[in-house]
């Protein structure tokens, strides 16, 4: 019994693993497709010009995790990866011959797995803080550029000296793809795809109306540099206001598993029925069960906020 559920589990990873490829294949050739014309923009370029080196274009990332990494503030080297795998190799393992079940082994795996999972979540949820909270500087900038006469191209290269990480490699890769031949709000919308920020797009619908249209761009970027601040000390005073509920929320949600966890590799004797006997089984996925959906509906709950 403990073989096929083994079995199962590690076939239910495989597929969740094949759905998540699937899904992403639209956004690889997507991005492929964009570095491909990227780098036929730069090729004459390259031939006419032997002597100079080639215009830095950020290259967009191939693989999922090195993008996710980034996306992170985390390094997106092999080196990275190991030390993030390592772990979800090593615990299993040790849990496993530690109780003397494999199927114990599988539940520290997926433990792991959700907890880095949450992990990296957090980290680009706060990079995407940093980016939206960088923006209406970045804004007010273009603003006292254009004001002084220069054309939205120049004041968006001007501004972008004046920024610092992280939003300073999007810029530095959309006037990358500018130097290739693609046009400025392409180009921003190209830079920022993987972040899928909201105020990047609507900038990117900005400076493409006043490249192909006209109008009075800066008075638009300066109401939307205002509206952004009023809007992130919204978010903050919402958070502020409901930290407790969502703290509450983790506690409540972790403090079963953490306990059993702890018990579990405590004293293995005492969870030895839950894996060896066909009523401890049930009892363990039932329990699992409903972790589960009590974690979901905390986890409503305190979004719904």
């Amino acid at each position: 019994m403990t073989l096929a559920l083994l079995m199962a589990s590690i076939a239910l990873l495989l597929a969740a693993g094949a759905l998540h490829l699937w899904w992403s294949v639209a956004a690889r050739q997507q991005q492929r497709a964009a570095a491909l014309h990227a780098e036929t923009r730069l090729a004459p370029a390259a031939a006419g010009k032997p002597g100079n080196a080639s215009p830095a274009v950020v290259a967009v990332p191939r693989q999922r995790w090195a993008e996710l990494l980034r996306r992170a503030g985390l390094d997106d080297g092999r080196r990275m990866l190991v030390v993030l795998a390592l772990p979800g190799f090593v615990l299993p393992v040790a849990a496993g011959m530690r109780l003397g079940s494999a199927w114990f082994g599988v539940l520290t795996l997926l433990l792991y797995a959700l907890g880095l999972g949450l992990w990296l979540q957090r980290r680009i949820e706060k990079t995407r803080q940093r980016l939206v909270a960088q923006m209406p500087d970045f804004l007010e900038n273009m603003v006292r550029m254009a004001g002084i006469g220069n054309s939205l191209s120049m004041a968006f290269q001007s501004a972008t000296q004046n920024v610092t990480p992280p939003l300073r490699p999007i810029l530095d890769s959309a006037l990358g793809y500018t130097r290739a031949g693609m046009d400025l709000d392409r180009a921003l919308l190209q830079a920022a795809q993987a972040w899928r920020l909201q105020p990047l797009e609507m900038l990117s619908v900005i400076l493409g109306t006043s490249i192909r249209i006209g109008g009075r761009s800066d008075q638009i970027l300066q109401r939307m540099s205002d509206f952004m601040r009023d809007m992130e000390e919204v978010q903050r005073e919402l958070q502020a206001t409901t930290s407790e509920t969502r703290m509450s929320a983790w506690v409540l949600g972790l403090l079963p598993v953490l306990s059993a966890l702890f018990m579990a590799l405590l004293n293995p004797d005492f969870f030895q029925p839950m894996f060896h006997e066909p009523l401890g089984r049930k009892i363990l996925l039932l329990a699992v069960a409903l972790e589960a959906v009590g974690a979901f509906v905390l986890y409503r709950l305190a979004k719904s906020i």
